[in-house]
């Protein structure tokens, strides 16, 4: 019987978790190897045979958040209607927004935009999956007549009303009901671009 693994799937989650959190609180350039291993119970010895570096780690926590935006998007109750799809898309990402808000606001202010830390092409091969299931579901709008704007726009904007969102709810500022703010906003929106044609007219 071979022996069992001293580093295993478990250690993983933890130091994941571990980093995850001290980020949050101290930014993840002041978090060091022997801060995460100690906050996961582990040692740094763990953190080295498992992500090779604290680049290596912090690779693995882009790609692990990303992949569960990928899989609560995939996994959402899918609908014929595409405009009814892209509300429960809407819902799938405010999901991901905020039942970790810690790592949300990591994701945000590290991994996503033009001065985005580096990431292993595992992390965004996955982030660009994830982006495929709206990209995927603006289009269906668009070929049915249900939006009536340029594609590409339509994915920027809805990125961030979405964001907004996520934001807002984490802060606690979308009151007692913040699923009614989430389905109100994205509808309006959607509405929106299909009655601009009817507005320039």
């Amino acid at each position: 019987m071979g022996r069992p693994k001293e580093h295993d799937e478990a250690t993983r989650e933890r130091l994941l978790q571990a980093a995850e959190s001290l980020s949050a609180s101290k930014g993840f350039d002041a978090v060091t190897v022997r801060a995460v291993a100690d906050a996961a119970g582990t040692s740094t010895r763990a953190v080295y045979a498992l992500f090779g570096s604290k680049e290596g780690l912090e690779q693995a926590l882009h790609e692990a958040m990303f992949t569960r935006l990928r899989d609560l998007e995939r996994a959402r109750e899918r609908r014929e209607d595409p405009r009814a799809d892209l509300l429960e898309l809407a819902l799938a990402y405010r999901r991901w927004a905020v039942e970790r808000p810690e790592r949300y606001a990591l994701a945000m202010h590290r991994f996503v935009g033009q001065h985005a830390r580096s990431r292993s092409e595992e992390g965004l091969a996955v982030s660009r999956e994830a982006l495929a299931e709206l990209v995927d579901v603006v289009d269906r709008c668009h070929e049915a007549g249900l939006i009536a704007a340029d594609p590409e726009d339509v994915v920027i904007h809805l990125r961030a009303v979405v964001h907004g969102l996520g934001e807002f709810e984490n802060l606690g500022l979308l009151g007692p009901d913040p699923d009614r703010h989430w389905r109100l906003v994205v509808s309006s929106v959607l509405d929106g671009y299909l009655s601009q044609p009817a507005a320039a007219a």
